[in-house]
């Protein structure tokens, strides 16, 4: 299961005024943000592109309920529902699920961020500061480029550039939606959705929020549920041991790190805003305290293929240690529900630091756990 944290760019909207000729990509992103706090309700599909192909079908209606069904070749990899109360994660694939209460005062963080897009801001209203500092960070400039349909829909061109590459967005002249986006992104790769059905403020049944597991589905026991809520849970506790092999086959196990400080940063190649972390991740490597082995920093890869994590690393000029989780254990382990995420563990194997997402701050963040953990002896 891909999962795209900040990538996955469906379902923007911005007011039908919105494009003034001298706006920034902030701006933008803020116009967004007000937007999508009028969204009462939302039926959508997304198709999504990156390297694979899936479909997201999106319901949502306030306040914190939502579906979001994931497939691939018309198969369902992965499935989100919130009644409100009640917040499930459905792995199609592995034909589990994991429940946990919805808090009114916490985020919810989970894969229906990465899936639901841009969208993701009605569903998670703090997704969208960490959207607006990734635009502000990856686009220097925004601009009008003319008209064109999407389908059948008349749509506004607006272009975003900048060191983290080319946005282009298909804005709704009527409704100020998105309907296509296109990111290519400045080491070549293209990152693509289309909405082809969108219905707004139109009556949802609470009905279409309960989950209903599947007659052969199991569920996480009632301990095990309790403490996943996500990878934040795990701070003080015991770090999940794990054994990987890295990009040259040789293997890994945390438990021959102990008595070192650990950096894990889970992420892929295909995520917008782990691109846009991992130059931190470089520089943490080249730590002096890394350099004399005190410091680990392992960048642990979420379920992709060894000869595309290979060209990315090759191609940024990256040397940082990757570890391939192919099947995803580990992620699951540290209950990892968006990437990045990032974890510290002591000396003693104890979880230090968490930070789920990377935003404006977050490297100074980074920064400074990972000096405070070097200084605990």
């Amino acid at each position: 299961m891909r999962r795209t944290i900040l990538a996955a760019c469906a379902l923007l909207t911005l007011t039908t005024g919105a494009l003034a000729q001298s706006i920034t990509p902030k701006q933008v992103m803020q116009q967004i943000r007000q937007a999508y706090g009028k969204v009462e309700s939302l039926r959508a599909t997304v198709q999504i592109k990156m390297g694979d192909t899936f479909v997201a079908s999106v319901r949502f209606l306030r306040p914190r309920q939502f579906s979001v069904q994931v497939t691939q070749n018309g198969k369902l990899v992965q499935s989100f529902t919130s009644d409100g109360t009640t917040f499930t994660t459905y792995d199609a694939q592995n034909k589990t699920y994991i429940q946990q209460p919805v808090a009114e005062d916490k985020p919810l963080v989970g894969g229906h961020l990465n899936f639901a897009g841009f969208a993701a801001v009605a569903l998670e209203p703090q997704f969208g500061q960490m959207l607006e500092g990734f635009l502000e960070r990856s686009f220097n400039k925004a601009q009008a480029k003319g008209t064109q349909k999407v389908g059948a829909i008349p749509c506004r061109v607006m272009e975003l550039t900048g060191e983290g590459g080319t946005m282009t967005l298909f804005l709704g002249q009527k409704d100020g939606l998105v309907y296509r986006m296109v990111y290519k992104m400045s080491d070549g790769d293209t990152y693509e959705e289309t909405v082809t059905a969108l219905q707004m403020n139109a009556p949802i049944q609470k009905t279409a929020f309960a989950f209903k597991p599947p007659a052969d589905a199991k569920k996480a026991e009632p301990g095990q549920e309790e403490a996943r809520d996500d990878t934040t849970s795990l701070k003080g506790q015991e770090a999940p041991n794990f054994t990987l092999t890295d990009m040259e086959g040789n293997e890994v196990s945390l438990s021959g790190l102990r008595g070192k400080v650990v950096f894990l940063d889970f992420w892929a190649t295909w995520c917008p805003p782990c691109r846009n972390s991992l130059p931190h991740t470089q520089a943490l490597s080249q730590h002096e305290k890394a350099k004399s082995g005190d410091l680990v920093v392992l960048a642990v890869n979420a379920r992709e293929q060894l000869d595309t994590v290979k060209k990315f690393m090759e191609d940024n000029k990256y040397s940082f240690r990757v570890l391939m989780d192919k099947e995803g254990a580990v992620l699951n382990a540290y209950k990892v529900q968006g990437i990045p995420t990032f974890v510290l563990i002591d000396r003693e194997g104890k979880v230090a630091w968490v930070q789920v997402g990377f935003g404006p701050g977050t490297e100074k963040q980074m920064e400074e756990a990972v000096q405070q953990t070097l200084g605990q002896q």
